[in-house]
């Protein structure tokens, strides 16, 4: 009985922006350099959201959103410390040019 009146009258499914994790300005991440202390990262892109147990000395800031009907965004930035210093660091999903 319904399939005849047509599907006019049902509502349109809605579609949300999904973010996740820290939000990654690429001024900000430029300005990541080997050499920076845990107090000057957290100053320049606040704390991690990932925080390792087994390696202390390892801070990932992950980030994704999921626009509705695009494909996702994700970027992660990982930096590894030694004795308060960065020493490396790991970028997957940015576009920017390092200084």
């Amino acid at each position: 009985m319904l399939a005849g009146c047509g599907s006019w009258w049902l509502p349109r499914a809605h579609k949300i922006d999904i973010q996740q994790g820290n939000v990654l300005p690429d001024d900000a991440i430029a300005d990541v350099t080997e050499g920076l202390s845990r107090s000057e990262v957290i100053g320049l892109l606040g704390s991690p959201v990932a925080n390792n147990r087994n390696n202390p000395n390892r801070w990932d800031y992950i980030y994704s959103r999921n626009k509705a009907g695009d494909k996702p965004d994700a970027k992660r930035l990982t930096l590894y410390f030694d004795s308060d210093r960065i020493v490396r660091i790991e970028k997957d999903g940015f576009d920017t040019v390092d200084k």
